[in-house]
């Protein structure tokens, strides 16, 4: 067969641009409560240089060689401070995608968890049970985002050049607020599909 044909045959289609995005995979990580499910959350160190103070996840970068699966438990072991057969994978969820960015979610349920964490990249955790994020609806905003061009960028070989129609862009961001916590952002975005995915019969 010839080799353009072959290659074509036998290539797994995947996302225009993904390889270029940063990638990373977080853990829907459950914990068994009194008396349900619940969800836990960090709050991101103040001393780290990315995102500090915010709520997430456990979950970081995707390494060289590595699945998305294996970073989802291996980040979540070095933030909770918990061995690998303590986070036992349920399934993956839901691939997030937005701007430059790709997260990859696990659903895991951590076993004989003592609220442990590491202080160098979480400052406190707390857990929100499932029944609430199924009962409660974000609250939602719209982010416009207008290019922004370079001096050397060249209209001239563009029909309508300066003027040229550019496609509106929009991003929803999700806020929940459970008590004096705020989950926002991509964080929320990734709970709300959860929960939606729950509430399917």
């Amino acid at each position: 067969m010839n080799e353009l044909l072959y290659k074509i045959q036998n290539h797994i289609p995947g996302v225009i641009g993904d390889k270029d995005r940063f990638r990373s995979a977080v853990c829907i990580a459950l914990v068994r409560g009194e008396e349900e499910y619940e969800i836990l959350f960090e709050v991101r160190s103040r001393k780290i240089l990315a995102q500090p103070g915010d709520i997430c996840l456990p979950g970081g970068a995707i390494e060289v060689g590595e699945s998305p699966e294996q970073t989802a438990i291996r980040e979540t072991c070095e933030e909770l401070l918990l061995k690998p057969e303590q986070v036992k994978i349920v399934g993956p969820f839901d691939i997030f995608r937005a701007g430059n960015v790709i997260i990859y979610p696990y659903v895991a349920e951590l076993e004989n968890y003592q609220n442990t964490f590491s202080k160098d990249e979480v400052s406190e955790i707390f857990r929100v049970p499932v029944s609430y994020f199924l009962s409660t609806e974000p609250e939602a905003y719209q982010i416009p985002y207008q290019p922004v061009f370079g001096d050397d960028f060249p209209f001239d070989r563009i029909v309508g050049g300066k003027d040229y129609k550019w496609r509106k862009m929009e991003q929803t961001t999700l806020f929940y607020q459970y008590n004096e916590y705020t989950i926002w952002g991509f964080t929320a975005m990734v709970i709300h599909a959860f929960s939606e995915m729950l509430k399917e019969r």
